[in-house]
């Protein structure tokens, strides 16, 4: 496999194991009270280690939209750390004159891709949108963090439907979301099959075949290079033989014919094909080319909408973010986006449950001041619903015409009357109104300018910040950690598994595969020991946090019993 190697790597390689864990205290509840949906100001490294004893390998799908690092836009590098090269570059504004400018995006980009990777779920996938700065190098790292096998496509996005005519080269339309799946059983969903290709695609019920709209399907393959198929001939209704090389065994293709399931064209005597019917259809595969779905643009319209004024240059559409959604999660999944920006993310499931009545939850964290401002404020708006000034467009004619006709004065003469007809007609009805003609087709559009009030959609989320130290200056356990805090902590470095928030009660911890933790901050007594072994009478082992105890180690052993001696055995790397 090819190995990627940059100045600072061997600084980075383990630095998400160093990172100190923090508490998340959430300030104030939006919408639901009830929501499991949370937006976190600060540093998202910080907050991608504390999530861990909440959210370990719990993760269904992240999307991250980082730095491009294309030197157009400037971000400064703040991971501090005990390298002398990586304290040269704390607080550094990375531009197009930084020489060193890929070295400290991969340092900036392994430690957090590392933390991701240990929130995803087993069969978790992970999103990310990128340019053609670094996406060569991003592949490779990402090879390196989610294993070469686990990649699983690159998607061209058309971002633009626009040609930039000043580009001094080749003007760019697209952008790269590559793919990776936390493992082997990662598996992206097919797509809804849409009214339109339903109609174009398939064929109504008929006598032969009456349980649903059906279509027909090849089953003739190829021989190739490597051979495949299955070479036997099929005589049709009318007589006629079919020597070809089949995709099914001649045992599956009599079960076919058994079940009323093959297609011999009108006169019963074409190559037979395979009837599919639309109930058995899983949709379409997504493709790895999407021209579909809305543009950059559309992001920014979404957030004139929302604030009347545009704070970001390239914010992702909605509709981007659903199209991933719908691909990668189900109804209660968990999203994770640790490169928040404008909250497009979090829109994008909410408006997604909304459609389909799930209940994903959604995990966004932004490390700028505006996250609170913007970021949830967004959201909230999104939520609870907010006054909207736009344009409404009605097309009010539209033609498409063939070149005999363009080169015909009489046909254009009569075409612009109507359209002149138009304009006088409906001019009192719209604020203005539009005439294009592209790719021979004819437009005239009505623009209402529009103020209104946007109906929010429901839901709600917490907006949290990141808090106290799980150890202090001294390396002790915090004073002002709550129980619960501690408990979950003790939990995750014990099993790399996050706690059900309502199994703990002190000084129950919480308990895995007949394993039991308790936390005892000052001391273990023997009448602890006894009073926990009389209440677990079918345990495997109890297992203790305390600062001190006077049993045994004999007895302890006998009752298998462990003891774990905080701080020490909780300071988890």
């Amino acid at each position: 496999m090819p190995y990627i190697d940059w100045m600072g790597k061997g600084d980075v390689v383990d630095h998400h194991k160093k990172i100190a864990y923090k508490t998340i205290t959430c300030k104030e509840n939006i919408g639901n009270k009830d929501s499991e949906n949370m937006i976190i100001k600060g540093d998202n490294l910080l907050a991608l280690k504390s999530l861990l004893p909440y959210y370990a390998s719990s993760v269904k799908m992240i999307y991250i939209d980082p730095p491009y690092n294309t030197g157009n836009t400037s971000w400064v590098y703040n991971d501090n750390m005990d390298s002398p090269l990586i304290k040269k570059w704390l607080n550094d504004t990375v531009n197009a004159d930084d020489l060193s400018r890929s070295d400290k995006w991969l340092c900036m980009m392994y430690p957090r891709l590392k933390l991701l990777r240990e929130l995803l779920k087993e069969d978790g996938v992970i999103f990310i949108s990128i340019d053609d700065a670094e996406v060569a190098h991003l592949r490779m790292i990402c090879d390196e963090i989610f294993s070469k096998d686990n990649f699983i496509t690159e998607i061209m996005w058309k971002r633009k439907k626009e040609i930039s005519n000043d580009s001094n080269n080749i003007s760019t339309q697209g952008e790269y979301i590559l793919v990776y799946g936390k493992s082997l059983n990662t598996k992206l969903y097919f797509e809804k099959l849409s009214d339109e290709y339903i109609d174009k695609s398939y064929s109504n019920p008929t006598k032969e075949y009456p349980l649903d709209k059906w279509r027909p399907v090849p089953i003739t393959v190829s021989k190739g290079l490597n051979g495949g198929g299955y070479e036997y001939p099929i005589e049709t209704p009318s007589g006629k033989i079919h020597n070809k090389l089949w995709a099914y065994p001649e045992k599956s293709y009599q079960k076919l014919l058994k079940n009323n399931k093959v297609y011999f064209g009108k006169k019963d005597d074409s190559i037979p094909q395979r009837v599919a019917y639309l109930f058995e259809s899983q949709g379409r595969p997504t493709t790895n080319y999407w021209d579909d779905v809305t543009t950059n643009k559309e992001g920014k319209k979404e957030i004139l909408n929302i604030f009347g004024d545009n704070f970001f240059n390239t914010p992702k559409p909605t509709m981007l973010i659903r199209k991933i959604l719908q691909s990668s999660t189900s109804k209660d999944d968990i999203i994770l986006d640790s490169f928040a920006g404008s909250g497009t993310t979090a829109h994008a499931v909410l408006e997604q449950n909304k459609q389909d009545g799930g209940n994903r939850k959604f995990i966004l964290i932004e490390t700028l001041d505006y996250a609170k401002d913007i970021t949830a404020e967004r959201v909230k708006r999104v939520i609870e619903g907010y006054r909207f000034a736009g344009q409404d467009k009605t097309t009010l004619y539209e033609k498409k015409l063939t070149t005999s006709q363009i080169l015909k004065p009489e046909t254009m003469g009569k075409i612009s009357k109507e359209v002149n007809r138009i304009l006088e007609d409906e001019k009192q009805n719209y604020t203005k109104i539009e005439k294009t003609f592209k790719d021979n087709i004819i437009k005239v559009i009505g623009i209402k300018d529009v103020k209104s009030f946007k109906d929010g959609i429901g839901g709600g989320f917490k907006y949290c910040e990141l808090s106290e130290d799980i150890f202090d200056e001294f390396g002790e356990l915090n004073p002002k950690l709550t129980f619960n805090q501690i408990a979950k902590h003790i939990y995750f470095v014990e099993f790399k598994k996050p706690i059900k928030k309502e199994s703990i009660k002190a000084p129950f911890v919480g308990t895995y595969k007949d394993q039991y933790i308790y936390f005892y901050q000052n001391k273990f007594l023997k009448r602890d020991m006894n009073k926990l072994i009389k209440e677990k009478q079918n345990y495997k082992t109890i297992i203790v946090y305390t600062s001190k105890t006077t049993i045994s180690e004999d007895e302890l052993k006998n009752n298998n019993v462990i003891i774990r001696y905080i701080p020490y055995d909780i300071k988890d790397n």
